[in-house]
């Protein structure tokens, strides 16, 4: 047992997602990834840290609420710093970028400093129910494109020069 949160001792039921979708297919980019993904579409493509314990604050101002700072970690952290720096790309393209998809697989096969290979890891979550203690297994980190990490993370100042010129 772990020590997550509120400081109490149970397992944490916070995980990554990742793993193939039982609804779409795998579309052209992920081709070079088809053993791994099978015929199904891949996720993630790119990962970024939304854990607990490196949770962000985040200024809130929605209609009807007070305005206020708030911690956010989950998606909630990763998913607009993201969509930022994709902005950033589409600056300095001076173009809108389309579907950045394949342009983050090509980075990702070609090595490029701004796609950050994440090889340790996993995940696996575990979780109380009802007293019972309950482990769903994920997938592991490994070298390459992989269901827990997609092509990995990225590296913001290289990233956005290497996007803004593929995509598009």
């Amino acid at each position: 047992m772990q020590k997550y949160l509120y400081g109490v001792a149970r397992p944490n039921p916070s995980a990554g997602g990742g793993g193939t979708s039982v609804v779409f297919a795998r579309p052209s980019w992920q081709n070079s990834v088809a053993e791994i993904v099978g015929d199904h579409r891949g996720v993630p493509d790119i990962s970024m840290n939304g854990a607990w314990a490196s949770a962000v604050d985040m200024y809130h101002s929605f209609a009807g609420q007070p305005a206020a700072w708030y911690l956010i970690c989950g998606t909630g952290e990763p998913v607009p710093l993201f969509a930022g720096i994709v902005s950033l790309a589409g600056q300095v393209a001076g173009h809108p970028l389309g579907v950045i998809n394949p342009a983050i697989c090509r980075l990702a096969s070609e090595h490029a400093p701004g796609i950050v290979d994440v090889t340790r890891g996993n995940n696996t979550v575990s979780f109380v129910q009802n007293g019972t203690e309950h482990t769903v297994r994920g997938w592991a980190a490994v070298r390459g494109y992989d269901l827990a990490s997609g092509m990995g993370t990225i590296c913001a100042p290289d990233f956005v020069p290497e996007l803004a010129k593929l995509a598009g």
